[in-house]
């Protein structure tokens, strides 16, 4: 798709081919050619804004790659891609949640640009701290970049939602990043039927393959025996959209391994894991990294500096 909305080439005709056929089962070579260029052009990268990560799949995702969140309840599922956005705030993204408030998102979001305690904060929007409401107003206005909707939607009302902030929010450029949270409550089919859940994932990737953007999945695995629960790559496969996955990232909690005795667990109470679990980018590495949890609700990595975690570019 370019990178501005615009009308359709004549169709070709062919006898029992409908031009929407046409267009979703053939790509010319010169098309194919300027999507490599846009696709591997510099500066179009995702990044996850973690270095083994950036390192292991040469720089994030590009357009057209799907990548998926997994992790149970509470392990920073969200939290782990309200950063990866905030360090991304040149690509165009719209943001899904009908699990989430306005006031939630935009007052984490807020808290994490402005590197002060988001529980504070967020109290003082529920408060209507009129000194918080204005500074959280400018951040949302000022992030011309990112839009949040809390309407649940089908896959077919995305397409139109990123239609519309093309149009309106965007001087017609498209968007470059697509985030739904989470994955089940896609509407349509039944909400915890695999055959449903499996055809919402594969429609959500046809989705941001055809329109040329990111697509940030975030789910929510069972919650099972121990600590991880279903692992990501495993039992929670047929959930997890692991086939379908460009990368998959799993998140979890080591205060939550009832194995480790009490002061041990207590000790990792400000951290999450993060694992890249499948990378289908370079060699295929996978690698595993704990984040220190910030009270802004920041990220950081081991060997990175607050400073070296600006959020400014």
């Amino acid at each position: 798709m370019p990178d501005r909305l615009s009308p359709p080439a004549p169709a070709v005709e062919i006898d029992g081919i409908s031009p929407a056929d046409l267009e979703r089962l053939f790509t010319p070579k010169d098309e194919q050619v300027q999507r490599m260029k846009h696709d591997l052009h510099a500066g179009n990268e995702w990044t996850f804004g973690i270095r083994k990560f950036d390192e292991a799949t040469l720089g994030g995702a590009r357009p057209g790659q799907l990548v998926t969140v997994i992790g149970k309840s509470h392990t920073g599922k969200t939290l782990l891609a309200l950063n990866m956005v905030a360090r991304n705030r040149g690509h165009r993204t719209l943001w899904v949640s009908p699990d989430e408030t306005e006031i939630m998102f935009w007052g984490r979001y807020s808290a994490i640009r402005l590197e002060i305690d988001q529980k504070d904060w967020i109290g003082r929007l529920i408060r209507e701290d009129q000194t918080a409401w204005g500074r959280a107003s400018q951040i949302m206005h000022d992030e011309k970049n990112l839009h949040f909707e809390s309407t649940g939607m089908t896959v077919d009302d995305l397409d139109k939602a990123m239609r519309i902030a093309s149009v309106t929010l965007w001087g017609g450029q498209r968007p470059q990043v697509l985030v739904y949270d989470y994955l089940e409550l896609i509407r349509g089919g039944g909400a915890g039927d695999a055959a449903s859940v499996q055809a919402k994932i594969e429609s959500f990737k046809q989705l941001i393959s055809d329109w040329r953007v990111v697509g940030v999945m975030i789910h929510q695995s069972g919650r099972g025996s121990g600590n991880r629960g279903q692992a990501g790559g495993i039992d929670a496969g047929r959930y997890a959209s692991t086939s379908e996955s460009h990368f998959l990232i799993e998140t979890w909690r080591r205060l939550e391994d009832t194995t480790l005795d009490e002061d041990t667990r207590a000790f990792y109470e400000n951290e999450i894991s993060v694992g890249l679990w499948k990378n289908k980018a370079g060699d295929g590495a996978k690698a595993e990294v704990n984040l220190t949890i910030d009270e802004s609700g920041r990220l950081l990595e081991p060997g990175v500096t607050w400073e070296q975690m600006s959020l400014d570019a």
